[in-house]
């Protein structure tokens, strides 16, 4: 008998979304049959085969003829063939599947051998036929093809320009690309890597193991309308598959070298006029990656994946003070690695094992040394993490699924700061120039232990597609003082600024402040030292259940419906229900337009880290400055630091950061009740995100994807004086309250002068105050409105390449930036309207256009062409006009009123990375690949730091200049990348 064929007309949709049928590491593979009337044929069985690895799946349509096949794991391509009686036996080659993905097949029977075709729609780039999600996916080629600069997965999420990089918001230390989604903060962002948890609950900074370039199988970036699978974040959530093995014997060894020659100096400064040491004048790096994968033993279907890199970066910074001049070379090494094992049980069982470490350690982080700071000021900065995470899928029947995943995590240390050289500190302003630094005692030795588990079980019932289960991660964290700005074990001498000295010279006039005025005891203006255990520890439980419905109503519409419940024992609240609805609409069938939208609530997480300001900076700890005459000033600099305090010392008024909700244990040094707004609880901040969108198909190979998306964010942290003096309303300039009359408006300095039955003055040695100067804690009192239209279009090349042009108008407005430096306000009692304007990350206009294409010959070419409008800035008086110290950051006033926040605006930014390559075959399975990339080629000075401090008078020339060349103040000048790889 003549064998028979069918018409395979597929549907596949491998949308950057993830879609709560499966763990994000998986797909499903779901579809209907049809004959050639198009009834709906039951009884078809349809096989799915991974190319690579030879795992097989088979289902059997049911009498509505529909069938699924879920948990495919995503690393190769899959071949589909269906098989019945009477109908002949169809084909379909190289389906590639996205993690966390649906693909939609229509299978259409026939019997007549003439009209056998085979039609493909919605390949890897198609339409989104699923879900309500919006993001981008990244495959292993796109990120192999991606300029990197330094090989950095953590660069990739800028490709989709709703993210922006958030460099002048701290934590640069980290070496690690850090940014903002939908208007929530740095430290927002959700990482999943293969099914599990990969935040670090410690301080949100980053992944918790970073994963070297070549480990990585796909990336998905989501930026709204997450499923309920998805919680403790209100960014985004980036999503990692890890590499498996294959069949076949596969390595690779990579070779690259950033060099000296040909890079570009940061703008704003030359090596004789630095004043930091992010003011780097040079960067070399040098790094090599391996990979080896396979099959671990010949008749066994275990199978293996490993890739490690190592780096070496020199970064130099030019310390110009006349005691100790040098070029001091800062020396980052960092060591990746990622095991993957999976095993096939058996066709309805497989599992895997991934091992990762992460390690590294920088001699100059944040660029400590340099300019009039000297080398010993210098502290190590190491960090080494560790992931052990094992996963297993089984298929209890063909309609349930059981996904589990179990991990470790250990950060050890998760921070840790090393003083090169333990002394007191020395700390001089020298005039018209830059802060002379010497000797450090300020440590930190953090660690971070995480035990995980994820349940999900899913569930297909005709049209419902049906997911429940929860997660759980314990973190225990904790250990001594915290990252920058804890204790001076050893103290730290502040010095009256060097004057100006008449007939000397710029550099005459250092040497005369680092000798002359250093060394006179009568020239210092304070003494800081801490007291006490600078130790804490933080046991941390997240846990949370889950339950999602995709519910498919037609073949044109289906609705996405889905319920979170979500806790953290370290904050207070226990209501956080997270509701996520949404639905995709096909008006005419065709998967040729999608109308999509949602709604969802999102709660994020606090971070443990909050810890370490209760403890170093409550009342059990002591942390004061004295000022020469006051109790605890040491005689001479030969006294410091001091071993102990003298019993029935007073030391002079603290400022304290105390935890909300702690007035128990908080009353026994002061009552809590006298306090303003002091909260009862900490709570988790939390956002509700609307969003409506459109995708067209314009042609077979092009997406346009519009989307309005729109952000309302709750309970926001901010760090807050609820000891306030009472407001200073200031309507001219140069309208001054000192210190003294502020503090005396205190209410807790009001009720301790009542009850001593004295009046508040002006302190003096003798006079009696409050041991307390200023008492900040975490208030739940910020809000974030984001409002954007997001522009994405996606073009295809076929096996030639590929192109994303993605663009972002946003506005993004609050009352405090969420994880962000100097959030103080104006006037600690008004925080509400007075308080509202632009938030520091609010870039109206961002465009990033990337891609690869491989032209005749065999070249390789492409990059990333980012354009940003500017950054704001806000601007200050540089005084304490309130005279609140320590609580505000007053800002100037301009016609009568005090000016708004975040008012200032910077300059544009824009940057193009291009690269080209050529790959040449020296054996017929060994090939090798040159590469050359630059990293903003053009040069631009992308500034995102500027002058701020505007004055109590006219506005200084300086206004809006460049606040320095340093790396926290630009992005970097031009690099020039080049790489070496030779694969088989």
């Amino acid at each position: 008998m003549r064998a028979n064929r069918v018409i395979l007309s597929s549907l596949l949709l491998f949308a950057p979304t993830l879609l709560v049928a499966q763990t994000p590491d998986t797909a499903t593979l779901r579809g209907r049959v049809l004959d050639p009337s198009k009834a709906l044929v039951g009884g078809v069985s349809v096989s799915v085969r991974n190319t690579s690895t030879g795992l097989t799946r088979t289902v059997t349509s049911d009498a509505h003829g529909e069938f699924a096949v879920e948990a495919l794991p995503v690393s190769g391509e899959y071949d589909v063939t269906t098989m019945k009686d009477g109908f002949a036996a169809g084909h379909l080659e190289h389906v590639q599947l996205a993690g966390g993905s649906t693909a939609r097949v229509d299978i259409r029977l026939d019997v007549s051998a003439a009209s056998s075709t085979v039609t493909v729609e919605g390949a890897a780039q198609d339409v989104n036929l699923t879900e309500p999600s919006s993001g981008i996916r990244l495959s292993f080629q796109q990120i192999e093809e991606t300029p990197l600069l330094n090989r950095r997965i953590t660069f990739l999420p800028l490709l989709n320009a709703a993210n922006r990089p958030a460099i002048n918001q701290g934590d640069i230390f980290m070496n690690q690309n850090l940014f903002t989604t939908n208007g929530g903060g740095r430290r927002q962002q959700a990482y999943v890597v293969d099914g599990a948890n990969g935040n670090d609950s410690w301080g949100r900074q980053t992944i918790f193991t970073n994963i070297p370039e070549d480990a990585v199988a796909e990336m998905s970036v989501l930026t709204q309308s997450f499923s309920a699978e998805y919680g403790s974040s209100t960014g985004s959530v980036v999503n990692l598959v890890t590499r498996s093995g294959t069949d076949k014997l596969h390595g690779s060894v990579t070779e690259l070298y950033r060099p000296t020659q040909g890079e570009a100096s940061l703008a704003g400064f030359t090596a004789a006029s630095v004043t930091s040491g992010n003011q780097v004048t040079s960067d070399q790096l040098a790094q090599t990656a391996a990979t080896l994968s396979g099959k671990l033993l010949k008749n066994d279907p275990t199978y293996f994946f490993f890739a490690g890199e190592w780096g070496q970066q020199r970064r130099t910074s030019p310390v110009l003070s006349a005691i100790d001049p040098v070029n001091f070379i800062g020396h980052y090494r960092d060591l990746l690695g990622s095991l993957r094992l999976d095993r096939q049980f058996s066709p309805s069982n497989n599992a895997f094992l991934r091992i990762g470490s992460d390690g590294f350690y920088d001699t100059n982080p944040n660029g400590i040394v340099g300019g009039q700071t000297l080398p010993s000021v210098a502290r190590t900065f190491h960090r080494k993490t560790y992931t052990v995470e094992a996963g297993d899928t089984a298929i209890l029947s063909p309609h349930i699924v059981n996904n589990a995943r179990v991990q470790f995590q250990l950060g050890s240390p998760i921070t840790e700061f090393d003083p090169v050289s333990l002394a007191t500190q020395y700390s001089m302003a020298i005039a018209g120039g830059p802060t002379y630094t010497a000797g450090t005692s300020q440590s930190a030795l953090l660690m971070n232990r995480q035990y995980g588990v994820d349940e999900t079980l899913s569930m297909v019932f005709g049209k419902h597609q049906i997911a429940a289960g929860g997660d759980w991660l314990l973190a225990h964290t904790g250990g001594n003082s915290k990252e920058f700005g804890g204790p001076y074990f050893l103290g730290r001498f502040v010095f009256n600024t060097c004057p100006a000295q008449s007939g000397l010279t710029a550099a005459q006039l250092i040497t005369y402040c680092e000798t002359t005025w250093l060394n006179n005891f009568a020239n210092v203006a304070s003494y800081t030292q801490g007291f006490g255990n600078p130790s804490y520890t933080v046991n941390d439980n997240l846990f949370a259940v889950f339950a999602q419905d995709n519910y498919h109503l037609s073949r044109k519409l289906t609705l996405n419906l889905g319920v979170r419940y979500e806790d953290q024992t370290f904050t207070d609240q226990r209501t956080n229900f997270a509701p996520r609805v949404g639905f995709l609409y096909d008006p005419f069938g065709n998967g040729g337009t999608v109308v999509r939208g949602g709604f969802g609530m999102y709660y994020s997480q606090v971070v443990d880290n909050s810890q370490a300001n209760y403890v170093l900076s409550g009342p059990g700890y002591i942390n004061y400055t004295a000022t020469p005459g006051q109790p605890g000033f040491p005689t001479s600099f030969g006294a410091a630091p001091l071993s102990s305090l003298a019993s029935g010392v007073s030391v002079p008024g603290r400022t304290l950061y105390i935890r909300p909700g702690n007035s128990a244990y908080l009353d026994q040094f002061f009552p809590t009740s006298t306090l303003v707004n002091y909260p009862s609880k900490l709570l988790n901040p939390y956002s509700e995100q609307y969003d409506f969108g459109v995708e067209q198909k314009l042609t077979s190979r092009t997406i346009l994807d519009i989307d309005y998306v729109g952000t309302h964010q709750l309970h926001g942290i901010r760090p807050l004086d609820v000891d306030a003096p009472t407001s200073f309303i200031r309507t001219a300039q140069n309208q001054t309250r000192s210190a003294a009359a502020a503090n005396c408006t205190r209410p807790y300095w009001v009720y301790y002068y009542k009850q001593e039955g004295l009046t508040c003055t002006a302190p003096s040695a003798a006079s009696t105050q409050p041991q307390y100067a200023t008492i900040q804690s975490d208030v739940n009192n910020g809000y974030v409105h984001y409002d954007s239209l997001n522009v994405n279009l996606k073009h295809n090349f076929g096996t030639r390449g590929m192109l994303l042009a993605s663009y972002v108008w946003s506005h993004t407005i609050d009352n405090v930036d969420p994880d962000t430096t100097a959030q103080n306000p104006n006037d600690a009692l008004q925080t509400g309207a007075a308080e509202k304007g632009n938030a520091i990350y609010d870039q109206r206009n961002r465009g990033v256009v990337s891609g690869y294409y491989v032209a005749p010959l065999k070249i390789q070419m492409g990059g990333i062409l980012t354009l940003g409008g500017g950054l704001p800035y806000n601007l200050v008086t540089g005084t304490t006009n309130s005279g609140d110290t320590g609580g505000t950051t007053d800002r100037p006033v301009i016609n009568g009123v005090v000016v708004g926040r975040d008012t200032g605006r910077g300059t544009p930014i824009y940057s193009f990375d291009p690269f080209l390559a050529r790959e040449f075959s020296i054996f017929e399975r060994v090939k090798l690949n040159l590469r050359a990339e630059a990293f903003n080629a053009a040069n631009h000075a992308n500034y995102v730091g500027f002058i701020n401090t505007y004055g109590n008078g006219a506005a200084p020339a300086t206004l809006g200049k460049p606040s320095g060349a340093g790396l926290t103040a630009q992005l970097p000048a031009r690099e020039l990348q080049f790489e070496a790889r030779v694969s088989f």
